[in-house]
């Protein structure tokens, strides 16, 4: 049997359209049909986000050069164009095939390792033995055309490294968007999400960019120049077309014959040169780190936490202008494309965070979450509200720990004379949990309050400060509830709200 599965004319994306309804469609399909499309909806958030940079490398190519006039015509046109995507596609068509013999689409042959598990394209340690969308070797057997797309995309965007290849010449290394989270913005369509998303292009604030920069699979000898090389080996892209399209390993899907067409059970493997760490991604949200003398000394990105949710920093993400922050680029050419009136100022749509946070080589768990990103927030005087809002947060929760610190030690006393340990003071307060209850209160109400201040309505800060002190009340009852009603635990519990509403009086006049 000739194996071929063409991405262009395949279905292979799971999509729901607006009616709801959910199909799998080819890119032909989605690109054409954008408008129509609500999102895509694939097994996990990691798979749904890693094509969403395959299709912004086709349309940043399609539509180059982009600048606000260009992203204004497109944006008032309500579709994309037909003739230039079907062009584009024609074009490249072979190089779309999954199992072309020569080219076979987003691979590369590598002689000096075997075959292995198609499991291997999610994780590299074998102890870990889960895909993506978490099977497991004991379920998986092979995987069809679409679900071997889906998944060869999503390992060159988000598989993890640990191990080695084939040849022991060196680690498998995390592919690019493996760490962190990626920020996207989100329109009412795929169309308006892919559209703002869309940056200028070429553009050095965003990317450097050489004349030559093309997605890989428009390259003639595509990763030639990163072959295995040493630890302190890096490559660096031609410009955001490349790193859209970047690739840290070379992968190549096995094709066979299966009872029902074409499956794929094994692949090879191999990892290369990892992109050099000083690349900025547009796609991520940088804060600096100084030394003790206030040097810049390095620009982590931001990683979802399993302690602190994120729209904690929500402010970080949306500041322009400081020069210790990096906000996603979106953000700012959001703020660009509503200062130029491109967009109307009163324009809302929402931020995506998307992505993983792992463990050394494990994926402890996906994500994908939105917040409001309304154009009116993205000055210094609306950012200033939501800075203070969640600064007035972070003072309230200090003060929440200060009486359940009381509570827990009265409680512990029993009426005595002798303080308690620390220690089991501390783990009483862990037992109640209701730090996290109080932070869980307040997450939808900070999603209303972005909203209303977005509208210019500052009656978002009052709401915001009553919310405060309800969601600290209510959480600091609970745990008087756990407390007990013994008389050392009413005590506490009379004491404790004393505490709890001094605090709240010093920081909400």
């Amino acid at each position: 049997m000739t194996h071929t599965f063409n991405l262009i004319d395949q279905p292979w994306i799971p999509i729901v359209w607006r009616s709801g309804d959910v199909e799998e469609v080819n890119l032909h399909h989605l690109l054409i049909n954008a408008h129509e499309i609500q999102d895509i909806c694939a097994d996990t958030p990691v798979e749904s986000a890693a094509i969403l940079p395959l299709l912004l490398a086709i349309l940043q190519r399609v539509f180059q050069p982009m600048d606000e006039d260009a992203w204004e015509t497109l944006w008032q046109n309500g579709a994309f164009p037909v003739d230039p995507i079907e062009t584009y596609l024609d074009q490249w068509y072979d190089r779309f095939d999954l199992f072309h013999p020569e080219r076979p689409f987003y691979q590369a042959r590598d002689e000096r390792v075997k075959s292995k598990s198609v499991l291997y394209l999610a994780e590299a340690i074998a102890n870990t033995h889960t895909i993506f969308d978490h099977r497991t070797e004991a379920t998986t057997d092979a995987l069809n055309p679409p679900q071997a797309a889906r998944l060869l995309v999503t390992a060159h965007a988000f598989r993890l490294g640990g191990g080695k290849s084939g040849n022991q010449t060196r680690n498998f290394i995390d592919s690019i968007f493996a760490r962190g989270i990626l920020f996207f913005a989100s329109g009412s369509t795929l169309y308006e999400t892919l559209l703002l998303n869309l940056l200028p292009y070429p553009d050095d604030h965003t990317m450097l960019t050489k004349p030559d920069d093309r997605p890989i699979w428009e390259a003639e000898t595509p990763l030639s120049e990163r072959q295995f090389a040493s630890k302190q080996t890096y490559a660096t892209p031609k410009g955001y077309l490349e790193y859209l399209t970047w690739q840290t390993n070379h992968i190549l899907l096995l094709p066979e014959d299966g009872l029902d067409g074409t499956i794929v059970r094994e692949i090879t493997i191999a990892p290369i040169m990892p992109i050099d760490p000083s690349v900025f991604s547009p796609q991520k949200a940088y804060r600096a780190r100084k030394d003790k003398k206030g040097q810049i000394e390095a620009w982590p990105f931001k990683y979802f936490s399993t302690d602190k949710a994120l729209w904690r920093d929500y402010d970080t993400m949306i500041m322009l202008g400081d020069d210790d922050l990096r906000p996603p680029a979106v953000v700012e050419w959001f703020s660009v494309l509503t200062n130029m009136g491109v967009l109307n100022e009163d324009r809302q749509i929402q931020l995506m965070a998307t992505g993983m946070l792992a463990d050394q080589a494990k994926p402890m768990f996906y994500r994908k979450e939105y917040m409001p990103l309304p154009a009116s927030l993205l000055n210094d005087e609306y950012i200033a509200y939501v800075s203070n809002a969640l600064t007035q947060a972070e003072e309230v929760a200090k003060a929440l720990k200060d009486a359940l610190m009381k509570l827990a030690e009265l409680v512990l006393m029993r009426g005595g004379d002798l303080a308690p340990d620390k220690a089991d003071r501390d783990k009483l307060i862990d037992q109640w949990d209701v730090v996290t209850q109080f932070w869980a209160l307040l997450e939808p109400e900070f999603t209303r309050f972005l909203t209303v201040l977005g509208q210019r309505d500052l009656s978002a800060m009052d709401r915001w400060q009553d919310e405060l002190r309800k969601s600290a009340r209510t959480a600091l009852n609970e745990a008087g509830k756990m407390s007990g009603t013994h008389a050392a635990a009413l005590r506490g519990q009379v004491v404790a709200e004393r505490v709890l509403n001094s605090g709240l009086k010093k920081i909400i006049s």
